[in-house]
């Protein structure tokens, strides 16, 4: 067996049911040491959502914690499991400051937590409390927090907008229609606005203070727009939304200022049917209804790593670990991965460098004569072996 398909069948893992979200736990003293400059984490937890739908179909229903290791590349069987009855979790939204998720189960929105034991195990447990105001609302396919925790966005097939207010639960959003059916939302990065998709008509944006929509993005009639993220890196105010043409997955990037397309470049051959970006902003990460795998410079939407058939069937879910250094992807097909994210090649500019070098010297030929360009060569050639 060769080393590619030992790496890949370490972090790859199949758990018996089509999974349907997935998330990292950030444990906070690990987030704290890799945000410190005291190291980045050794391990990390992750939980999975999905099943069958009615148990008559054999096919459990439960949410599963598991574990992945960065030095090893090694993802756990399932660690502990909690069923869920008749009705998969289909979405779900961990909370950022730890160990808390919101998931879609059924007609409600739930919230779990983890439990360590004194054995230090670690359980999947039904909260407490309850999330206030997302109590029978249905099926949701998208749930999100803002960057901050402060605040959570519910989305679902019957085009209902909800953001309240965590931990308060007052109702911050609540708009009815503000699509025929959501498909995704996202948060800005001081989460005062909400991005809101659907197939059928065109992205939304919406202010948080005011519960109004504030722009409506432009939609060409044949294309669908799927998924949404907001920048992340604070310097440049981006909107990166998917967009299915004729059947082919593209990215396009929006000025948030005035809401005009900046560029858009095609990405996959297939739909995009999941949507990431790294929490630096750095990264998107791109899968395909074929379960292909694509990592994405967000500055120039040039793909810098692709992974063919990472899940056997399309990706559901996928996302960033929060140092960036992973991406965590689910499918229907039971499987989930971690894909390492390869460092930037070093020494790119070197070779730039090196070739504008090239280019004066060449011009010193014209200018100067062939003696003086040979001796500068040769000091130059001196030089590059010394520094190697």
């Amino acid at each position: 067996m060769s080393q590619h398909e030992r790496r890949y069948l370490l972090c790859s893992k199949k758990y018996g049911q089509p999974l349907f979200a997935a998330a990292w736990i950030r444990e906070r003293s690990q987030d704290d040491t890799a945000h410190s400059g005291g190291g980045s984490e050794e391990t990390s937890l992750v939980v999975l959502a999905g099943g069958g739908g009615n148990q008559r179909s054999g096919v459990p229903n439960a949410l599963l914690l598991a574990q992945y290791n960065f030095h090893t590349t090694v993802l756990t069987d399932a660690l502990d499991t909690l069923t869920t009855g008749d009705e998969a979790p289909c979405r779900l939204a961990v909370h950022p400051a730890g160990e808390e998720f919101v998931c879609s189960v059924g007609s409600d929105c739930r919230l779990f937590a983890l439990r360590r034991e004194e054995s230090k195990e670690v359980k999947v447990v039904a909260a407490e409390r309850e999330v206030k105001g997302l109590a029978g609302v249905g099926e949701q396919n998208s749930l999100v927090f803002s960057p901050d925790g402060s605040r959570l966005a519910a989305g679902g097939d019957d085009g209902h907008l909800r953001v309240i207010e965590w931990g308060t639960w007052k109702v911050l959003v609540d708009k009815a229609e503000a699509h025929e059916s959501i498909k995704d939302l996202d948060f800005s990065l001081d989460g005062a606005l909400v991005a809101s998709t659907s197939d059928d008509s065109a992205c939304r944006i919406w202010d948080v203070a005011s519960g109004s929509c504030v722009a409506s993005l432009p939609r060409v009639r044949g294309e669908g727009i799927g998924f949404v993220r907001f920048s992340r890196d604070g310097s440049q105010r981006l909107l990166y939304v998917a967009v299915r043409k004729q059947g082919v997955g593209f990215v396009s990037v929006f000025d948030t200022d005035t809401w005009k397309e900046v560029k858009s470049r095609k990405l996959q051959d297939d739909p995009i049917s999941a949507f990431s970006i790294s929490r630096d902003g750095r990264y998107l990460a791109v899968g395909s209804s074929e379960g292909d795998i694509s990592i994405v410079d967000a500055a120039n939407l040039s793909v810098c790593q692709k992974l063919k058939r990472a899940h056997m069937i399309f990706v559901t879910s996928m996302e960033f670990s929060p140092s960036g250094r992973a991406i965590l992807s689910v499918s229907a097909d039971s499987s989930a991965r971690v894909t390492a994210i390869e460092p930037l090649r070093s020494g790119s500019w070197q070779g730039s460098l090196l070739l504008l070098v090239i280019f004066f010297l060449s011009m010193l030929v014209v200018i100067v004569g062939e003696k003086v360009f040979i001796d500068l060569a040769s000091h130059f050639s001196r030089l590059s072996r010394l520094s190697s």
